[in-house]
């Protein structure tokens, strides 16, 4: 849209702004003189009513097709070739570090599409997920930091967390070796790990793989990642379906493929 355009749609709206303020206040001042039975008020507000409702059908009427063809251009912007790179400095510009091409993109633990055709844009994580009807590229922007840092800023307690990847690997370590005591230094599938973790299937829904992910690697950017003196060993992965893909907070990739936990005397 240029300054012309701009320029001559901000008029319309000024236009049409201006009744619909004078007329809200002879609207209010209306149903307060009813209820005081003040009649004589009652009666000019009537007709200074019914001459902004004439003043607002005739402004509409001049000013629907400024403000249509400006709609029509912010359309257009949306569905051509410059709206993707507004959309993606946007998001740089709030601190979103995101990869890949235009309509999708991630940025751990989330996942951001565009569906334009339908007119909303989806922000994932695993199985959850929000839309937003707002296409305009500072408000995407704004939302997704919004989710964003409260994922990011989060409380992350890796002893606790690492106290839960303990004893599911103790139980699973047992249970794949069919032993009464744990085999240290086996590997157990981490997506095995996931699964013993969230068995519910609404804490599935509370506590998403991609969640999980994340605060994996969160644990692993500790120089020593271990538990009561127990060694953890992310043990990487080539198979994209077994293992989980890992991105620091400085946007390394990694994937693992399964967790082996060292006894304190293995070192």
């Amino acid at each position: 849209m240029d300054d012309s355009e701009r320029l001559s749609e901000e008029t319309a709206i000024a236009s049409i702004d201006a009744v619909l303020k004078q007329l809200t206040s002879r609207w209010t001042s209306l149903k307060k003189a009813r209820i005081d039975l003040n009649f004589k008020t009652v009666n000019q507000s009537l007709g200074g009513v019914n001459e902004n409702i004439k003043q607002l059908s005739i402004s509409w009427d001049e000013c629907q097709p400024t403000i249509k063809t400006a709609i029509q251009i912010e359309q257009n912007f949306v569905l051509s070739k410059d709206y993707a790179p507004q959309v993606e400095q946007a998001l740089r510009d709030v601190g979103i570090p995101i990869k890949g091409e235009f309509p999708s993109y991630e940025f751990s633990p989330f996942k951001l599409t565009f569906f334009l055709d339908s007119g909303y844009v989806k922000l994932g994580m695993g199985r959850k997920s929000q839309q937003n009807k707002a296409l305009a590229p500072k408000a995407i922007a704004l939302w997704v930091a919004k989710e964003y840092q409260r994922i990011v800023h989060s409380k992350f307690n890796a002893e606790q967390f690492g106290q839960e990847l303990f004893t599911a690997y103790e139980i699973l370590n047992r249970q794949n070796l069919t032993k009464s005591c744990v085999v240290w230094g086996h590997p157990i599938e981490i997506k095995e790990i996931y699964k013993l973790l969230t068995l519910k299937t609404s804490a599935k829904q509370d506590y998403p793989e991609a969640l999980f992910s994340y605060d994996l690697a969160r644990l692993k950017e500790q120089f020593d990642v271990s538990h009561n003196g127990y060694r953890f060993e992310f043990v990487p992965s080539r198979n994209q379906s077994s293992g989980l893909l890992l991105v620091s907070s400085k946007g390394q990739e990694s994937r693992i493929g399964s967790l082996a936990i060292h006894d304190k005397s293995d070192r």
